[in-house]
């Protein structure tokens, strides 16, 4: 069965109507950013909050094996800092059925204990990438920008390997710079001209640089 096909007066009419309201939505998160859900429902639309599933697994969260439930005790204070408690770590961290509903409520509390371990586990492992994530995941929930900068700088002074170093640097970067630091410029001071670290962090200076430009519409 064919559809039987608008008129153009019509579909002259429902385009106009939809670029008003997208204009109107426009204007409201342009100028009311603070109250724009009231906003909207001004004009016709009805808010709806919908639960956030993270939490909801988080809630229902559970201990599923020993690992997990020595490092529930050990982030409540009832288990003491150990190897063995970062190596079980590791292996729930590393581990394809991890149960990160479990541990990720740590972080959003800034657990001292998880922050305490993660610093740990990088005195004795610097170069460690998924460490340093997890420190940086900390930052968003504690500022620790000192301790960030600390590890990270420490990392790329030992990282032999230049594609992980790059990837360091960019991590470095990217999770320090909404608090203001300018990794690169920090790391080009760090590193003598013409070594291969710093043509790294050279080419990657011009790189964020050229992208600046371009999102600022220079040629």
């Amino acid at each position: 069965m064919s559809k039987k096909k608008k008129d153009p007066v019509i579909k002259d009419y429902e385009k106009l109507r939809d670029e008003i309201v997208i204009d109107k939505v426009n204007e409201i998160f342009r100028t009311k950013p603070d109250n724009y859900i009231a906003a909207l429902e001004e004009i016709g639309f009805e808010y709806h909050e919908e639960d956030d599933c993270d939490e909801i697994e988080e809630r229902n969260a559970r201990p599923e094996n020993q690992n997990q439930k020595d490092l529930v005790a050990f982030f409540k204070g009832e288990k003491k800092l150990s190897d063995t408690i970062l190596h079980q770590y590791f292996e729930e961290r590393d581990s394809e059925f991890s149960n990160l509903s479990l541990i990720r409520p740590f972080f959003k509390e800034a657990n001292q204990n998880l922050k305490s371990l993660i610093v740990y586990g990088l005195e004795r492992y610097p170069g460690r990438i998924d460490l340093l994530s997890d420190l940086a995941f900390f930052h968003e929930f504690e500022n620790i920008l000192r301790l960030l900068i600390t590890y990270y700088t420490r990392a790329c002074e030992t990282q032999s390997n230049l594609e992980t170093f790059t990837e360091l640097v960019w991590d470095f970067y990217y999770s320090t710079n909404p608090d203001g630091y300018e990794a690169l410029y920090a790391l080009k001071e760090l590193f003598v001209p013409d070594t291969e670290k710093r043509k790294i962090i050279d080419s990657l200076i011009a790189e964020t640089e050229d992208g600046f430009k371009s999102h600022k519409g220079f040629n």
